[in-house]
């Protein structure tokens, strides 16, 4: 066997991390096309009771709060956002107490609510609350960039309802 140069050996070396990390990206895409079953949540089964934010084996939770954009009302007062009516920005008045849902005027007299994933910790008390006395614009879901993808989720277990499932996966 004839030495190798330091040269030949650092461009295998990086060949070869280079042909890894395409085999890597190829299995996950196939994962994901061969619909491989993930943890999702089941909008309709769930009933945001915190058990997300608490049981998530991620510190924040890896379950963050979306806004269906074509369901909201864009309205004035969002029971989502404020606890009580008239509207204020008064942080005794928001229900999001971490300051993860942002309200934004579009309009004269809409609205848009955003979250913020970076502040939002997945505790649904927005969801909660926008479910009982609005239009339910507001859901749950599981992050994928975030999910480490444990073998049996934590939130699955302890959720009462069993709103958290494993199926192929479906953009929601």
């Amino acid at each position: 066997m004839t030495p190798q140069s330091r040269r030949t050996f650092l461009l295998n070396a990086a060949r070869g991390a280079g042909g890894l990390a395409l085999a890597g990206g190829a299995v996950a895409l196939l994962r994901r096309a061969a619909g491989v079953p993930l943890h999702q949540i089941d909008a309709a089964r769930c009933t945001a009771c915190g058990l997300c934010e608490t049981e998530c084996v991620r510190k924040p939770s890896a379950v963050k709060c979306v806004n269906d954009f074509a369901k909201c009302g864009y309205c004035e007062f969002c029971y989502g956002y404020y606890y009580k009516a008239p509207p204020s920005d008064d942080p005794q008045n928001l229900v999001c107490k971490q300051k993860a849902l942002i309200r934004r005027k579009v309009g004269d007299v809409q609205f848009e609510y955003t979250i913020d994933e970076s502040k939002c910790t997945g505790c649904g008390k927005c969801v909660a609350l926008c479910k009982r006395f609005g239009n339910g614009s507001f859901r749950l879901e599981i992050r994928r960039d975030l999910c480490k993808e444990c073998n049996r989720c934590t939130i699955g277990a302890a959720c009462a309802p069993l709103a958290i499932l494993r199926q192929p996966y479906r953009p929601a």
